[in-house]
């Protein structure tokens, strides 16, 4: 071996020591903000601050993200993180152990809230009279739908069909009136 091949061997040994030692990796990050300011986050039913705020993550894929705030509608929104080309299967063991610089994958999302609804005393007195004038002639107000209201299984495991149910979407503004109650079952 001549010293030139030599040199270079040493180099690129010396070369790719280096490059293993300052691995770099990638850094995941999300930054929540909302208008107005100051509305507490949740994600995954975790908190994680008051707006704006920012916060890592270690996998993608879907995340409930939750905003309360005094004054202000809720939101829950459902948002999904996708992985971006370099985070394939494969490709991420070089991304993530071989690539000499640290790669940052900044998420950014922004929320406007709205202003809660004050119910005027008034519609609140009203619908409370006809839910009690509704409770006392015997009607029943139900609360959560069933996931599939059309059949109920007896303890027979014999399916029986029920009566439908006004899912609260396809209610009118204010509520509903209910239907007579069924006599002689």
């Amino acid at each position: 071996m001549n010293r030139r091949t030599l040199q270079f061997r040493n180099f690129l040994l010396v070369t790719v020591l280096l490059a293993c030692a300052s691995t770099g990796c990638v850094r995941r990050r999300m930054n929540i903000r909302t208008n107005p300011p100051g509305a507490v986050v949740y994600v995954d039913d975790q908190e994680i601050g008051v707006t704006p705020v920012s916060a890592n993550y270690v996998h993608y894929g879907t995340r409930e993200i939750r905003l309360e705030k005094d004054g202000y509608e809720s939101v829950s929104q459902m948002h999904t993180f996708r992985a971006p080309w370099y985070e394939y299967p494969v490709l991420e063991f070089f991304s993530e152990n071989l690539w000499p610089w640290e790669i940052r994958d900044t998420r950014d999302l922004d929320f406007t809230m709205t202003p809660r609804r004050i119910v005027p005393p008034e519609e609140l007195r009203s619908r409370a009279e006809q839910l009690r004038a509704n409770a006392q002639a015997g009607y029943v107000t139900p609360m959560n739908t069933p996931p599939n209201p059309a059949v109920n299984v007896t303890p027979q495991n014999q399916p029986q069909l029920l009566p439908p149910v006004m899912r609260p979407e396809t209610l009118p503004e204010g509520g509903f009136v209910l239907p007579p109650p069924v006599m002689g079952q």
